[in-house]
């Protein structure tokens, strides 16, 4: 666990080193670095990887408002510039497969592959997000994170205990932080773009994902032009929390394939 500083303060970065293949991670909305812990537990020794937490999540400190999805990628560039991280393959959730695909615009050589998990080139329209930061305002995180429970995990996890650690670490997220990144999302759609992402992809669907619904996830990957889809049937919207066994074959199988 380390940090380094930014224009806009501090973010909170975790890394591995190995001679192998590199791998960036880019956490959803609302959760930090640890939504990684367990599928990064199951990788080859010999990849190196990085994590890190978004500017007003975990303990990266909150920028001022008035940023975008483009700084945001912006932001894993220089961390993976700090981590001495040429090239890698970028690994997203939801907002974190949204900068993903930023990144591989803006910066395509230090793309070797995506992996884009649950998510999509604009996630919603820009009215519910605002929708969601009045309530936020007027209600709280704490209360909002209850509701949105049932939008991350499918019927198994919801079950499972440790859904509630992931609801207790939602509504500790920083309030102002995560009004900022809603108002990101909000203004962003790329679906225009998607042609000129031509590194390979796997887009990763959940069945029970009512945040994004897979169809919308499958649009996705029928846009980009080297894409693989695959949808686990017992999962809601973060697959790498709900089923990291699964998660993390999948990916070791993905990267194996385009690295060999």
């Amino acid at each position: 666990m380390h940090a380094f500083t930014r224009p806009w303060g501090t973010q909170h970065l975790s890394q591995t080193e190995g001679e192998g293949t590199a791998l960036v991670f880019l956490n959803s909305l609302g959760t930090d670095l640890r939504m990684w812990d367990a599928v990064c537990a199951r990788l080859p020794k010999e990849w190196a990887t990085l994590r890190m937490d978004k500017r007003g999540h975990g303990l990266s400190e909150t920028a001022p408002e008035g940023y975008g999805i483009p700084d945001l990628a912006k932001d894993v560039l220089a961390a993976m510039d700090h981590a001495g991280i040429e090239r890698a393959v970028i690994v997203g959730c939801s907002i974190g497969g949204l900068i993903a695909q930023h990144i591989a615009l803006m910066a395509p050589e230090r793309v070797i592959g995506l992996v884009l998990s649950n998510t999509a080139p604009q996630l919603g329209p820009a009215e519910g997000w605002l929708s969601r930061i009045e309530a936020i305002r007027s209600t709280g995180m704490a209360a909002m994170a209850e509701g949105i429970l049932p939008r991350w995990f499918g019927p198994d996890f919801l079950t499972h205990p440790d859904a509630a650690l992931w609801r207790t670490m939602l509504a500790r997220t920083d309030q102002d932080g995560y009004i900022a990144t809603c108002a990101a999302i909000a203004g962003t759609d790329i679906t225009e773009r998607l042609g000129e992402i031509t590194q390979p992809a796997l887009v990763i669907a959940g069945k029970h994902d009512l945040a994004t619904p897979a169809p919308v996830v499958e649009a996705l990957a029928r846009a980009l032009p080297r894409a693989d889809f695959m949808m686990f049937d017992t999962t809601g919207h973060l697959p790498a929390i709900e089923t990291p066994n699964a998660f993390a074959e999948a990916l070791v199988r993905f990267v194996e394939r385009i690295t060999a």
